[in-house]
């Protein structure tokens, strides 16, 4: 983490513990912890308040502070789930509803299955595949799609497709990289070799920080059909 992010997850990690400590002020590590007090103090010795209600409070601060302590616990993960909410995996085992398949064509897709592992519904995250080839020769981002992401929900996005046929039609040369469709035939059309290609997928929440992960994307000529491996690099 930088600074920046190191002390974006510290304020989160107060706010969620602060939240929920206050919010369960009645819960159970509150209760379960006043319940002790009140019976270990006077085993060890230690003399309550003369003044009941202050003596009351006495207990129902310190037992809110265990509390706290209990809640500060759980909400490290909460706050590591808000500065870092997706988690992202690659698959081939999908088809896109796009590709509909019949007696002579068959469609494959690889798909970034995203994840929210936070309690936020994070709006207009979109998905770019980074180094996808552009019409001048060079490599750059290529959009996707845009959607929404509610918490703890996933997310398919179809990511690359591959059609074989039956013959005498030829499969597929190259794989075709999933994008916005244009308005004319063949348009906005994008490809990169069936032999084997790296690609860098990266996912942007608005307000959080992208995701990004590394796949290899190949033609199994042998299987006659799209093949996808996550990689570091």
């Amino acid at each position: 983490m930088n600074t920046t992010n190191t002390k974006r997850f510290l304020w989160h990690w107060c706010r969620y513990a602060i939240r929920d400590a206050a919010a369960q002020a009645f819960g159970w590590p509150t209760l379960v912890s006043a319940a002790v007090l009140g019976y270990l103090l006077p085993k060890l010795g230690v003399g309550a308040i003369s003044n009941q209600i202050a003596n009351n409070i006495a207990i129902a601060v310190v037992s809110w502070a265990v509390g706290f302590a209990v809640y500060l616990f759980a909400a490290f993960f909460k706050a590591h789930r808000f500065t870092a909410p997706l988690a992202l995996s690659i698959t081939d085992d999908v088809r896109s509803p796009d590709f509909t398949c019949n007696d002579q064509i068959r469609g494959y897709s690889v798909a970034a299955i995203v994840q929210n592992r936070s309690d936020v519904h994070w709006k207009d995250c979109t998905a770019h595949v980074m180094n996808a080839p552009l019409c001048d020769g060079s490599t750059g981002p290529r959009f996707v799609e845009k959607f929404d992401l509610p918490p703890k929900s996933k997310k398919t996005v179809y990511i690359a497709y591959w059609f074989s046929r039956k013959p005498p039609n030829p499969d597929d040369k190259d794989i075709g990289l999933t994008g916005p469709v244009a308005a004319c035939w063949g348009g906005n059309v994008c490809r990169v070799p069936g032999s084997g290609t790296n690609l860098h997928i990266r996912i942007r929440p608005q307000d959080a920080a992208s995701k990004d992960v590394h796949c290899r994307v190949w033609i199994d000529t042998a299987a006659r059909r799209l093949r996808a491996a996550q990689s570091d690099r």
